[in-house]
């Protein structure tokens, strides 16, 4: 029965991976499922916490998303929430603290589909809930988390009196989310240097952080260079408006470069010219959309 339960988490998985690829955002995800002998052992852990009719595990299907940059945990959440109904009151969004060193979490809950419910074995099991964890990270912190789940989650009482050390490994989390930042900066200094220098593809690479496929056709290359007016609003586009209206449009086409300057110049800048060179096919999806 237990082989059920693994279908079940790798249909989520497989959802959540399908949704997130099509909003071109980078990231890696992780699921697991709990094992009957696990559940029994968390049952087991702290007598009536759970009941049929109070608390219940919502876990027993966990996903981890770790996105390449953190600037992209509240859209993959967005993106989530278009596959998965959220269940905000189980859901902890901590948010951080500047005066001490403490992960965050972003630990989401979301219910199965009925389907889901309907397939799963551990879901009968009277003190488990029909839902599902998603953690979103960044993938730089990844490591962190495993490290303090294993070693210092299950085993508290081998910090008891080390407050000092505890601190310490907090605060190499805390130099994580500097890294995390500073990704970014870089990333946003290059994709400056490549729009100053008039190399066009490598500039939305680097502002986008997007999966791209192909590679800028030499029309566009030369309508930009042409055109320094259009270069300059797509430079200046801000990211993250840019991929909701990916997502929230439910837009399904490949996210090339072509087709990623006509999905910025349909919903955002409109030049005329530029529309021009737009194939039938990318307008009539763009057209389509609700």
């Amino acid at each position: 029965m237990y082989q059920v339960d693994i279908h079940v988490v790798n249909k989520i998985h497989k959802m959540i991976e399908l949704e997130l690829s099509r909003i071109g955002i980078l990231f890696r995800v992780f699921s697991r499922v709990k094992t009957p002998e696990s559940l029994k052992k968390k049952l087991e852990k702290v007598p009536n916490k759970y009941s049929e009719d109070g608390k219940k595990i919502q876990d027993i299907f966990g996903i981890r998303v770790a996105l390449y940059f953190p600037d992209d945990i509240s859209i993959a959440r967005t993106a989530i929430e278009k596959v998965f109904e959220i269940n905000l009151e189980s859901s902890a969004i901590d948010i951080p603290d500047s005066a001490s060193f403490n992960a965050t979490r972003y630990n989401l809950i979301f219910k199965l589909t009925d389907e889901l419910k309907d397939e799963s074995s551990l879901c009968k099991n009277v003190f488990v809930d029909s839902t599902f964890e998603v953690q979103l990270r960044s993938i730089l912190s990844e490591g962190w988390h495993e490290v303090e789940h294993d070693l210092r989650y299950k085993h508290n009482e081998d910090w008891d009196n080390h407050d000092d050390l505890s601190r310490a490994l907090n605060g190499i989390y805390a130099s994580l989310e500097t890294a995390d930042w500073s990704m970014m900066k870089v990333f946003e200094e290059l994709a400056y240097r490549h729009y100053k220098g008039k190399e066009w593809e490598q500039m939305l690479r680097t502002k986008l952080r997007i999966r791209f496929s192909g590679t800028l056709t030499d029309e566009l290359n030369t309508y930009f260079t042409e055109n320094p007016k259009t270069i300059k609003y797509i430079f200046e586009i801000e990211r993250i408006k840019l991929i909701q209206q990916i997502a929230e449009k439910k837009i399904s086409i490949p996210l090339n470069y072509d087709n990623v300057v006509h999905i910025i110049n349909f919903y955002f800048y409109k030049d005329s010219n530029l529309t021009k060179l737009c194939p039938t096919p990318v307008i009539s999806h763009l057209e389509e959309r609700p």
